[in-house]
Order: C-alpha cells, then structure tokens, then sequence
C-alpha cells in the first residue's frame, strides 16, 4: 500500500515514555502492590493477575472443576483466543449467536442451547454491557463468566461490568494500554481457594522484563503518526499473513509481570476521564452520521458503555469491503475486526454454522477510529470521510 504519515490508526496504543519508565522502576521495586484503586472501582473483590486475558479465562475454567469435556457456551463472534482457553482448560466451546443491535449474546439463543452446557462465557463486546439479568437467569445455577477485555468501566444497571457474573477478567493491552497482563474478579468466594490450586508459573527475569518493557514501547510508539501510515501498517499486514494460525493456538498460563500491573493501577486510579473523552467522540460520530445509511451503536437502556470500539454496519460484505479500502485511502485506517472468526471457527473449533446474526455481522461490520487522543479535526477528518465514502457505495 501507498505510505500515508497522516493516516490516521485503526486502535489507540497509548503506552508513552513515562509508562515505559514507570514500569522499568517498577522492575526494580519491591514495594507492596496497592489495590485500593481497583477496590474503589470495582469494591472489595478478590483480584488476580495473569499475563494475559486468555491465561485469565484458562484459570477461571479450571477453577470450576468441571468435568472433563464439559461445554462452554460462548459467543461466536469473539477473538479466536477465547476458544483457546476453552479448549486448553480441557473443555468444548459451544458456539452462541448475538444480539445484531447490541453484538453481545443473544439471550434467545443462549435459551435454545442452555441445556447442553456446564458454563457460559458472556463478552462485553466493544464495551456494550450484554443482558446480564436475563442471562443470569436462563443460566440459573451454571457458571456466567464476563470477558470484559473491551468493557473497563462499562457499567449495567450501575454496576461495574466484572462484577456480575461468577467470575471475570480483563486483558490490560485494551482501552487502558498497560502492556500486556490480564486481571481475574473472583465475586464467588468458594472459587478463590480453587484458584490457588491452579498452577501458575511465577516470575520473570529482569532481562525479560525490561525486553517486554521496550517492545511493548516500541510497538506503541511505531502505532502513532506518522510512523504507523509509513510503513508500521504495511509490515503489520505483512508479518500478519506470514504467522501460522496454528501458531498462535499455544500460550504459557503465567502470573504477570511486575511492570505491566504497575503501570495498570498507575493509570486506572484516572481513566475515567480518558473514557468520558471517548464517549465524547463516539457522540460526536453518532450526530455526524446520523442521517447515513449506516447502522449505527446506541446506548440500551440502563446501560453506561465505555465506547472502547465504535462499529458501523454496512448493507453486504461487498460495501463494508469497499469502505474499508476507500476510507484507507482518505487516511482512515479502520478493522474488519473478527470477520475471520466464524470461518476459523469452522475450520479449527467445530463450529457447524448455527449462528447467522454472528455470520452476518462478521461480514458487514467496520471499527472506525474515536479515540481519546484523537484531536477535534481528526474526528471531523473521520467523520467526512465516512460520509463521503458511504455515498459512493
């Protein structure tokens, strides 16, 4: 693709040199972790620390002690990492569709294939809290786990999303940018005792550490203008189509590093109001946009959601593809995010085709920037450019 140095990135990376040096004091510190900035958000919960999101689900599932093989409803629509940790727990994914108005479960479906199931997985999806009542209800004794990795700071009913399900967790490279790392709420008092019993491996080198510190820099400072339209992208896209899927099947369940959660509470005690930045954004888009053809998110009832992805839905896979390419162009990059999973899916998870508002959404739905760095003309940019790409197709 052409080099572009202002166009504007799909995701927000925000780990800056002062994260990267807070985290590398950190390496070399041995003061006690304070949690109160979590216990202030979420109340006095059990929290736990892993180094990834996948690792987190991983601990979570074998902490339920479910037989060998059990079925672990979760939604289709769904990073394939999720059904690793499914499998790699020694349990079976089972695949529900979503909601198309609010791309979480969709409680009807969840109905229709509750019977079969042992646990259910729930997934915040771009932020937007899922039905957790009636979901809580149709699963009535078994297990509701909340992936929140897009939901930090969401909140149902004015409840923090992660502290309504069985258990939760986060992966802390979302929203939030802390490098890498997931976070477990135990809200089940009898699974904290069953967690300890998980093996974990602990402890990093400080070689490694400092390693992991400078990529995660890195890779963070190559995603922002104008490095990431200069060649960030096109090697992105490159090292993409080379990485065996295969590959990415296999992780390592270990506690996280010292660097990543340091730097996690450091910035969570103010992020709210980086989210209320970015609810800002994602308004702004919605008044723009307003007389598209586009199908556009809206806030349900009860619900306050953190806006971390903003979707737009296109008529076919065809005029969602062609905006793709066209908004590129404009200087918008923007994620075709998840339009591999069902195919994957059925190629690598068993996955028999049973889930069409997933199928569909997968074809037809394009994340655009709204972000909180962004500048006021860079949303105006986005703006224009999807109004007048939308009125080529």
């Amino acid at each position: 693709m052409r080099p572009n140095p202002n166009l504007i990135p799909r995701f927000n990376l925000d780990y800056d040199f002062k994260d990267f040096y807070y985290g590398i004091k950190a390496i070399f510190s041995d003061e006690k972790m304070d949690l109160k900035p979590l216990e202030s958000i979420f109340g006095r919960k059990t929290f736990l620390f892993t180094n990834y999101g996948r690792s987190s689900l991983y601990v979570i599932l074998k902490a339920l002690n479910l037989p060998k093989g059990s079925k672990v409803g979760v939604p289709l629509y769904s990073c394939t990492v999720v059904f690793d940790a499914i499998i790699k727990a020694g349990f079976v994914p089972c695949f529900i569709d979503i909601d198309l108005n609010n791309y979480t479960i969709d409680p009807w479906d969840l109905e229709e294939k509750i019977e079969d199931l042992n646990a259910v997985v729930v997934i915040h999806t771009f932020g937007r809290p899922a039905d957790m009542d009636k979901i809580k209800e149709i699963a009535g004794d078994i297990p509701v786990i909340e992936d929140c990795a897009h939901s930090l700071l969401s909140e149902y009913k004015g409840r923090k999303t992660g502290t309504l399900g069985t258990a939760s967790f986060f992966s802390l490279s979302k929203y939030i940018s802390a490098g890498e790392g997931g976070m477990i709420i135990l809200n089940d008092n009898e699974l904290t005792e069953e967690v300890k019993k998980i093996e974990i491996l602990n402890g990093h080198s400080i070689l490694g550490e400092i390693k992991h510190s400078l990529i995660v820099y890195a890779r963070s400072f190559f995603y922002h203008k104008p490095w990431f339209g200069l060649f960030a992208l096109s090697m992105g896209l490159f090292m993409e189509d080379k990485v065996d899927l295969m590959n990415k099947r296999v992780f390592e369940v270990s506690g996280i590093r010292k660097s990543d959660l340091r730097v996690f509470l450091k910035k969570i005690s103010s992020f709210k109001r980086k989210v209320n930045i970015q609810r800002r954004n994602s308004f702004f888009l919605l008044e723009e946009l307003g007389n598209t053809s586009l199908v556009l998110p809206y806030e349900n009832k009860d619900t306050y959601c953190n806006y971390y992805l903003f979707p737009i839905r296109f008529e076919n896979k065809k005029e969602r593809d062609m905006a793709c390419d066209l908004l590129r162009r404009r200087g918008v990059d923007t994620a075709k995010l998840y339009s591999e999973t069902p195919k994957e899916a059925g190629k690598f998870y068993g996955y028999g085709g049973n889930c069409p508002n997933s199928e569909t959404i997968a074809d037809t739905v394009l994340v655009v920037p709204i972000y909180y760095t962004l500048s006021e003309n860079e949303m105006m940019r986005v703006a224009e450019s999807i109004k007048r790409v939308e009125r080529l197709l």
